[in-house]
């Protein structure tokens, strides 16, 4: 298993520094994956690929959810998108000793209401039997279901997988599609951490002739972490990030923990804010991303074996709003 866990680190690096060479922004279908889940992680800039400990890397690294035996947790978030836009989701992870650590979660991303204008078919469709609607207005909704399972292969190496469902609904009609996601986290030392995954490898999603790949990525990261004091921790997290559509992406962000129930997090995405495609002849260089700079807060309660916590999560956005995300964590069991 130490062997397959090396192999995989190896190729999933390999995959991040070789992989996508000639990008094509816009290729992928199901966007709403690349839309980060988690107050917690999307504070921390999305460099989340060695977190631990929290439901939430069921979206990230499913490796991440492996936990302390008998612990059950949960999770949920909500997140006011751009142009009204809404994602929704909520995890639970259970952990069985020495067989691993079971997840179920859902993401929902979508806007209702939106006018509708169906006067012009697009000319690759006009051969096609469409169904005209006449409805004012129509819907559109993403939606992911994500099974996963982890484990401690030894006391410093972790393995997970994610079995996913993935839809898509535009109007009247639906698409769907099945993904994996592999992921893997390693304890170098005591303070030093390193981890891998490949999300979204899975079958395009297809209307009427025409098919999409979904978003497949790789990452590869690594985090430091110290306790100062009782009353003072802090952790440094870097994530080196290959999208299918995009160049190479650079993740950092920084934990500062204060009497083991506050938390201050800031994070900042290099190579992704104004991040251009050369575009072609008719027009010309775009923007392909617009995230920057994130902070965010958390703030921890125990009672007993019970622990709650919340976190908030801002997000800079140079051209539209700037965006805000919340989630409330339970533990129990720890």
């Amino acid at each position: 298993m130490k062997k397959l866990a090396i192999v995989t680190l190896m190729a999933m690096l390999y995959a991040v520094t070789g992989y996508g060479q000639v990008a094509k922004s816009g290729m992928n279908a199901l966007a709403f994956l690349k839309i980060g889940v988690g107050a917690r992680q999307v504070s921390l800039g999305s460099a989340a690929t060695t977190l631990t400990g929290d439901p939430n890397q069921i979206f990230w690294n499913p490796a991440g959810i492996v936990d302390e035996p008998s612990s059950f947790a949960a999770s949920v978030s909500y997140n006011r998108w751009l142009l009204g836009l809404k994602q929704e989701a909520g995890v639970i992870t259970y952990n069985v000793n020495e067989v691993g650590t079971f997840g179920l979660g859902f993401i929902t991303f979508g806007v209702n209401n939106i006018p509708a204008d169906r006067d012009l078919l697009p000319a690759n469709l006009s051969n096609l039997q469409i169904d005209q609607q006449t409805s004012s207005t129509y819907n559109y909704n993403d939606m992911a279901l994500v099974l996963s399972y982890a484990r401690h292969v030894t006391d410093i190496l972790s393995l997970g997988l994610n079995v996913k469902y993935l839809n898509e609904t535009i109007d009247n009609m639906s698409a769907g599609a099945f993904a994996v996601d592999l992921g893997s986290r390693y304890r170098v030392t005591d303070f030093w951490d390193i981890g891998a995954s490949m999300s979204n490898l899975g079958s395009d999603i297809k209307y009427y002739a025409i098919s999409s790949p979904i978003p497949l990525t790789f990452s590869v990261g690594t985090s430091f972490h110290s306790q100062f004091s009782d009353e003072l921790g802090g952790a440094l997290y870097f994530d080196v990030v290959q999208p299918q559509d995009l160049s190479q992406l650079f993740y950092s962000g920084i934990d500062i923990s204060l009497i083991k129930m506050v938390d201050l997090r800031f994070g900042y995405k290099f190579n992704y804010s104004n991040t251009k495609d050369a575009g072609n002849s008719l027009r010309g260089p775009i923007e392909t991303s617009i995230e920057g700079f994130s902070a965010g807060i958390g703030a921890n309660v125990k009672i007993g074996d019970y622990q709650l916590r919340f976190d908030y999560a801002f997000t800079q956005m140079s051209i539209l709003n700037d965006v805000h995300r919340f989630t409330l964590s339970f533990d129990w069991g720890k």
